[in-house]
């Protein structure tokens, strides 16, 4: 298929989920690389960083709208977002959920800060620079070359200052000042792992929704480790996107 062909379709795309003007408005912003895409209905512009990762990201969450799902009555008081990235699903839960709290967890350096400052305007939006873990820890980034959604992160047992904070569920809870999570989304590539094979039993009752992207393309046995651990609850499942969605049922 031809650029041009390409560049037409994802007009398409554009203007059928935002409308011809904002759909149009966005689009320049990313084709010409402004670093700023104009968002409707959101409170400022989000920062992408041309040449990145960032835009596939932004089209995932808000064009896409894989992280948009109907849950009933669904009234969220916390919701954690592990694997936050540069900020894109955290804002898409503070405008779908503007009363939850949310905190944004995310370990890389150069995604944090632009994290910190996309979230800016929210006050009920609270970043973390820490990569979520099995057990408190330090760990680090495995794999710094590659594109800004695909780090990933090691255990580590040196203390030098490329190192980053692990920290559980539990942590987090406790930093919320509650016992329960109303949505859980986890997108860590490949940590999920070590998420689901140890320490679970502590918090894994007290999800209500988990969406979750599983990568066994990067670490063998994530699905194998996520299915042992969540098969002990009760969990309806869908999929959308690249993401599972859990939700509990009584």
């Amino acid at each position: 298929m031809n650029i041009v062909k390409l560049k037409t379709r994802q007009a398409l795309r554009y203007w059928n989920r935002f409308g011809f003007i904002n759909g149009s408005r966005m689009l320049t912003d990313i084709l010409l690389r402004q670093g700023r895409i104009r968002l409707p209905h959101y409170k400022t512009s989000l920062l992408a960083r041309n040449d990145t990762s960032d835009v596939m990201v932004f089209e995932k969450v808000f064009l896409d709208q894989e992280y948009d799902f109907p849950v009933p009555d669904l009234q969220p008081k916390l919701i954690i977002d592990a694997g936050a990235n540069v900020g894109y699903v955290s804002i898409f839960f503070a405008g779908k959920y503007p009363e939850a709290r949310i905190l944004a967890i995310e370990p890389e350096e150069s995604n944090y800060e632009l994290l910190v400052r996309n979230t800016a305007q929210y006050p009920n939006i609270t970043p973390i620079q820490a990569a979520l873990w099995n057990k408190k820890g330090r760990v680090r980034i495995d794999n710094p070359g590659e594109e800004k959604w695909a780090f990933r992160v090691t255990e580590t047992d040196s203390t030098g200052g490329a190192e980053i904070e692990a920290l559980t569920i539990q942590d987090l809870l406790s930093l919320a000042g509650t016992d329960y999570i109303d949505i859980l989304k986890i997108d860590i590539e490949g940590a999920e792992k070590e998420l689901f094979e140890s320490n679970y039993e502590t918090w894994l009752g007290k999800v209500g929704v988990m969406m979750i992207e599983l990568h066994d393309r990067f670490v063998v046995g994530c699905s194998r480790s996520f299915y042992r651990a969540v098969g002990q609850y009760q969990f309806n499942q869908s999929i959308k996107g690249e993401n599972l969605i859990l939700v509990k049922y009584e």
